[in-house]
């Protein structure tokens, strides 16, 4: 009996780490605009996740990189902007293997939630904003942006 006790233990953590695994990776955002490329790195830190975004401008090389370790549990994490504080934080909370839901702020006042679904395959990201008013990286209102594993 412990030893079927342990298989299945090991079955739900094998579930578990396969999930997380699927997010990991470098991600690009898709976009018609030629003025900027979004990439995210996705890398598991113990329980969480360490997000890393870098914004490149093709036609001036100029760099931006941001980054948040969040633990996944729908706590403020805060974000730093070239490794800088930016008064931004998220609150990423995981739904399932598949499903996360985020609350943005700036100055501790809600600018936002998304909410993000990775496709069965692990290749594609579907993120949906919902920005209520304008923060310092996006405007206010609905958007859905897909980026696509690298």
């Amino acid at each position: 009996m412990k030893r079927i006790a342990f298989v299945v233990c090991l079955l739900g953590l094998s579930t578990m780490v396969g999930a997380a695994s699927l997010w990991s990776g470098t991600w690009e955002m898709r976009d018609d605009a030629p003025d900027f490329r979004l990439t995210m790195t996705v890398e598991d830190v113990g329980t969480g996740r360490r997000l890393t975004y870098k914004l490149t401008s093709p036609a001036t090389n100029d760099e931006t990189i941001s980054r948040i370790v969040t633990p996944l549990d729908g706590t403020d994490a805060p974000m730093f902007v070239d490794g800088m504080p930016s008064g931004q934080t998220m609150a990423i909370r995981m739904v399932d293997s598949r499903h996360s839901v985020t609350v943005l702020k700036f100055q501790g006042k809600q600018t936002g939630i998304s909410k993000a679904e990775l496709s069965a395959d692990g290749k594609v990201m579907k993120v949906e904003d919902n920005n209520t008013v304008s923060s310092p990286n996006g405007m206010a209102g609905k958007h859905v942006a897909y980026w696509d594993k690298q």
